[in-house]
């Protein structure tokens, strides 16, 4: 089984990745990863990263001119041929938009998973990334202080959820994705989890499940992962966001936010995102376009 992840940054990527790790280790399909296989390897274990496991996952970037393998953001390499690269992993992680290549890339694998996150935790958490010793080490940039990053990349940062979102739901179908949410997990881990067994057809035990389960709680991923996990929540924008930044993610995701069931689960604490995505793409999209105007 060859599994493909896709996510926007910050949206629950690491814990969907360990959760299929924990799955495909627990059913006896766990396979070594491509980026073990590599001379660079041993070298990168060395490296200050941000968690511990970052050296030996197999992360791709999908671009129309190129893809390419990569270790955290730190070392990239071109990928000369997917079929042989696919061949010596099981699992890869990409944040990529969708663009002309992706098709190409995506036939390699029989599992395409993409997790959703509400956007407005998102760029919180993002912020608080950016912002993160890790990211200043390698990636100087002047704002230091997530508030402020926050209060000049907001716009930017909601702007890129919903057309990474956007373009992978359009394609759903084409692509056969299987889509999964931040907050189902945190909600009833169990429930989602299983929906997560269906689609790759892989059984566990109810105590490989529980077990599972607690493995991937936040207390127990907190503490192996410090400085990569900071929330283990959802709804904390609200307290997080100015009332002018929850007015611009209305006006700029508002109606995605809808369509996925995050308006119903902010008003009543209920989340129940569509079971189908065949709703009108090119309505939703003017619809987009239109709210964006206001800005």
């Amino acid at each position: 089984m060859k599994i493909l992840q896709i996510g926007t940054p910050k949206c629950g990527n690491f814990w969907l990745y360990k959760i299929i790790q924990g799955i495909l280790i627990r059913s006896g399909q766990n396979k070594p990863n491509f980026i073990e296989q590599q001379p660079i390897y041993q070298l990168a274990k060395t490296w200050e990263l941000n968690y511990p496991e970052q050296a030996q996952i197999d992360m791709v970037d999908i671009t129309d001119l190129q893809t390419s393998y990569r270790i955290s953001s730190i070392y990239r390499m071109p990928i000369e041929n997917m079929e042989s690269y696919v061949s010596k992993t099981g699992h890869v992680w990409t944040h990529s938009p969708i663009c002309k290549a992706s098709k190409g890339v995506f036939r390699h694998f029989d599992k395409k998973l993409y997790i959703i996150r509400d956007p407005r935790d998102r760029a919180v958490s993002a912020a608080n990334y950016y912002c993160s010793p890790y990211m200043l080490k390698y990636f100087p940039q002047p704002e230091k202080d997530p508030e402020k990053y926050l209060k000049h990349h907001f716009e930017g940062l909601m702007k890129d959820w919903v057309w990474h979102v956007f373009d992978h739901l359009r394609f759903s179908r084409e692509l056969n994705l299987f889509i999964l949410y931040y907050e189902s997990f945190l909600i009833d881990f169990q429930q989602e989890l299983s929906r997560l067994l269906d689609y790759l057809e892989v059984e566990l035990s109810d105590a490989d499940k529980q077990d599972l389960e607690r493995d991937m709680s936040f207390a127990s991923m907190k503490e192996q992962n410090p400085k990569h996990l900071k929330k283990g929540i959802f709804g904390y924008w609200k307290e997080q966001l100015t009332l002018a930044q929850q007015k611009k993610a209305e006006v700029i995701a508002g109606p995605l936010l809808e369509r996925l069931g995050y308006n119903d689960l902010e008003k009543t604490g209920q989340f129940n995102p569509p079971e189908r995505y065949d709703f009108n793409m090119e309505d939703l999209k003017q619809e987009l376009l239109t709210s964006q105007q206001n800005l």
